[in-house]
């Protein structure tokens, strides 16, 4: 299937979720999960795992859905003051979905092909984690340790670009 095709479909399941919603058919939160399931509905109609390019239905149906996820949770009693680290946890496990579901089967990909998925979901893991701790944690907010992490991060990464740029250069 081409990618005219594939986009005219794209198109299509947005536009028919978006009059409903608009028609007040569909409220809010049910209309970020039912789009999240159409947009992960193509995937599998397309033939899923059979193109890599497939991949592109995928992403947006595992975002929609953890922030779905997230809207519903922090819009119940039970959640009402959910930890906004849970949101960027969603976005995170949304991106190892698509990981295990489809780009770790594409065994002839180079390894930025098969592996890409690993980078923003471990990213966005680390913003959890720096999240979750500077709203609970009254050390951090009391001495203001984050605006020295994020100077050591800064510097270690700077550090370790240029050690592994000379290390490959010996090489």
């Amino acid at each position: 299937m081409n990618k005219s095709v594939k986009g005219g479909i794209l198109l299509i399941i947005a536009g028919v979720f978006l009059l409903l919603n608009q028609l007040g058919v569909i409220p809010g939160q049910a209309f970020l999960f039912l789009l999240a399931l159409g947009f992960i509905a193509a995937y599998a109609l397309l033939g899923g795992r059979k193109e890599y390019g497939n991949v592109g239905f995928l992403i947006p149906g595992t975002v929609l859905l953890a922030i779905a996820a997230f809207a519903a949770a922090s819009g119940s009693r039970a959640f009402e003051d959910l930890n906004p680290a849970f949101f960027f946890l969603g976005l995170s496990l949304s991106f190892l979905a698509v990981f295990v579901v489809h780009t770790y089967w594409f065994k002839e990909m180079d390894h930025g092909e098969r592996f890409w998925p690993i980078y923003p979901a471990g990213g966005l893991l680390l913003l959890s984690a720096l999240i979750g701790l500077t709203t609970t944690s009254d050390f951090i907010q009391n001495l203001g340790l984050l605006n020295y992490l994020w100077i050591v991060v800064l510097i270690g990464l700077g550090v370790w670009l240029i050690y592994s740029s000379i290390k490959k250069g010996k090489n």
